[in-house]
């Protein structure tokens, strides 16, 4: 036989071997391997311990991955199939919706706020919603957690809100009111007098603005709807817009009236309530803000006549001008020529000597130029009043030292004396009225009030029948000066 060199890319085995030797050898392995003992207990030990956990023959880490996969196949499906049927119901449910009810669509990221809209009824946990843009009303329900934020900017619970009240809504997910909200770009007039309102050209003037309005814009008064018509500049109202429109007006507190009795033989009558302007009374039916008010009626023949009215939301106090000649009267003797006379707060002419009044408490001020003003309370509960002012001139300032007293050593003049601050007159009005007021700690009488105070700051405090206190801090800065203490 030939010669065979065996050689490998990693093992050079230098040497050379016939094939009739190496079969010997081969021959001789296989003789020792029969003769051999082999342990099997050893070989399944070893088995044992290389054992790979497998699931139908699979390794089982395999499996898991195999599972995971199909089940996220399966729940993709089902979404899809439940969007296709979700499409099918909405627009069925689109189709089926009545003119004057819809649904609020879902809130998208182009428009977080649904339009702004009026509130037209309140529920538990429900409102109903005008769109001022599609005019149909829309049903809002809330929840727990449904944020509300009111005209002021702070958070508010559904209790605050009622009919007339406009907001804008943002829906959460599963349709429901997530937040409401005063839109941005309204306006509105809280707890105002002097809304001027013509039913006729559908206008409304607010403050010296003139709004329009709509057949869509509510008014309301306890959450009833009311005619436009039958506001008077003497309610007081809140009124809600946006731009030139009025969306809606709610009276807070409506007024009453004061009815002129027996008033035929006074010449050109006159009223003035609560020390405002003088009112020509050619109608003896007068509107007037609901509460406690002072009246002062005026003629060419009589006395100025004055009386405390009570006067209820919706009804009528009677002034009966025919027991004028049984009215009490306070009368007054003064110390000076021309001086002037202040009853709770309202002028009377120059040297008025008389004055009629209804029973009651009044404070009085007589003032005049070179003199110390004067104040006094009378009670005319009972029986006439009478009033002895002797007025305290002012003390002039010295422009020399006394007689016997030397010049200052210092070079420098001396100071003149201050011979009186400067004051100014605070008028306190209470709602409602005749309660006790006290200023810097001191009492000063039953309001309304009015008091000389120097310049500066001081403490007002009020204290009605029930014994509720109210108090604030007022800044005398100017000769007359008012406040309104509200309980």
């Amino acid at each position: 036989m030939g010669k065979y060199k065996f050689e490998n890319d990693n093992n050079n085995f230098g040497e050379t071997r016939r094939l009739d030797t190496i079969h010997k050898e081969v021959q001789k392995i296989e003789k020792d391997i029969k003769n051999r003992k082999i342990d099997m207990s050893s070989i399944e030990d070893s088995m044992e311990e290389n054992k790979i956990d497998t699931v139908f023959g699979i390794n089982k880490k395999i499996a898991v991955i195999i599972v995971v996969i199909c089940a996220l196949f399966i729940i993709c499906g089902c979404y899809v199939i439940s969007k296709m049927l979700d499409g099918s119901n909405t627009a069925q449910n689109n189709s089926n919706t009545s003119n004057n009810e819809n649904i609020l669509p879902e809130n998208n990221e182009n428009a977080d706020f649904i339009s702004c809209g009026v509130i037209t009824d309140k529920q538990t946990k429900e409102i109903s919603v005008l769109n001022i843009e599609t005019g149909k009303i829309s049903t809002v329900k809330l929840t727990n957690s449904t944020v509300i934020t009111g005209a002021n900017g702070g958070r508010i619970s559904l209790k605050d809100l009622g009919r007339g009240d406009i907001v804008s809504v943002m829906l959460s997910e599963t349709g429901e009111a997530q937040q409401l909200r005063f839109p941005e770009n309204a306006w509105y007039y809280e707890s105002i007098l002097g809304v001027d309102v013509d039913a006729s050209s559908m206008t409304a003037e607010i403050d010296g603005k003139k709004f329009s309005y709509d057949d869509e814009t509510i008014f309301s008064y306890n959450e009833n709807d009311i005619y436009p018509g039958d506001i008077e500049q003497a309610d007081i109202i809140t009124a809600y817009g946006i731009g030139e429109n009025l969306l809606s007006a709610k009276i807070e507190k409506a007024h009453g009236y004061i009815v002129l009795k027996n008033s035929d033989e006074i010449e050109n009558i006159s009223v003035k309530i609560d020390f405002g302007e003088s009112i020509k009374a050619d109608t003896l039916i007068i509107p007037i803000p609901a509460g406690r008010h002072t009246i002062v009626v005026s003629g060419d023949n009589i006395e100025d006549y004055m009386t405390e009215a009570d006067v209820k939301e919706k009804e009528q106090f009677e002034i009966d001008l025919g027991k004028f000649s049984e009215a009490l009267r306070i009368t007054f003797d003064v110390n000076a020529d021309n001086y002037n006379v202040k009853i709770n707060g309202v002028d009377y002419p120059a040297n008025t000597t008389e004055v009629a009044v209804s029973r009651g408490i009044y404070n009085i001020l007589i003032s005049a130029q070179g003199y110390e003003d004067f104040l006094t309370t009378v009670n005319c509960e009972n029986d006439n009043a009478h009033v002895s002012a002797v007025l305290n001139k002012i003390a002039l300032p010295l422009n020399k030292p006394e007689t016997g007293t030397n010049p200052p050593q210092t070079g420098n003049t001396a100071p003149k004396p201050n011979s009186s601050k400067q004051q100014g007159n605070l008028t306190i009005y209470t709602d409602p009225g005749w309660a006790k007021v006290y200023v810097d700690g001191e009492y000063i009488g039953v309001s309304p009030v009015m008091v000389k105070l120097d310049y500066g700051k001081h403490n007002v405090q009020a204290k009605d029948s029930d014994g509720n206190i109210e108090e604030t801090d007022v800044n005398i800065d100017s000769p007359d000066k008012t406040v309104t203490l509200d309980f």
